[in-house]
């Protein structure tokens, strides 16, 4: 995710690109920004290097196509299952490298501690793709038999499957359950 300034700086490259028909120059750039140096409008320009909103093509940089959005349908327990998903009524901002463009991508926000050990804290997106396809070690969201839905690890031993947490303090669950989306990206919000 992007803050609001980034969003502006990266709305004004996208204008000048459109408006000149090639990327602009450094300089070109701070006039418009008007930013402290031109090491401030490298450094913001490596920032969306990084986060894949741009690329370099040689020496020259290139703006990504526009990012997508995926709809936020609602939060997703790592820790004691709870009642399906809800929408939230928002959307979630992608670079346009992290969506896959076959089948349906979905936000979950997280809530609760027991995806820890994998680095995922409540509060996180996961990025979704719907669907019963998932592998043996994928993390997925899963509706169990009593249509509460949790984040866990798929886990597999003799054809039997469940449902691992990344925290000791959960036990793992074994109740009948079916995939709704494999896990394949997640975006953090640092408050």
């Amino acid at each position: 995710m992007i803050t609001e300034k980034q969003k502006v700086f990266l709305d004004v490259l996208r204008n000048l690109v459109g408006t000149n028909g090639y990327f602009p120059t450094l300089r070109g750039i701070n006039q418009k920004l008007r930013l402290s140096s031109l090491a401030a409008v490298q450094s913001l320009l490596f920032r969306f290097y990084e986060t894949g909103y741009l690329r370099k093509a040689g020496d020259y940089w290139e703006i990504e196509p526009r990012a997508f959005t995926i709809p936020l349908v609602g939060y997703v327990p790592a820790g004691n299952p709870h009642e399906i998903f809800e929408h939230l009524g928002e959307e979630v901002e992608l670079p346009g490298w992290m969506v896959d463009r076959e089948g349906e991508i979905l936000g979950f926000r997280v809530q609760g501690n027991s995806m820890i050990d994998a680095y995922i804290q409540e509060g996180d997106t996961v990025v979704v793709k719907k669907g019963p396809q998932a592998d043996p070690g994928d993390m997925v969201v899963a509706m169990l038999e009593d249509e509460t839905i949790t984040l866990k690890r798929l886990k597999q031993d003799k054809g039997k499957n469940w449902l691992m947490p990344e925290n000791p303090e959960y036990p793992p669950i074994f109740d009948p359950f079916k995939v709704i989306g494999k896990v394949v990206g997640l975006l953090r919000k640092y408050r």
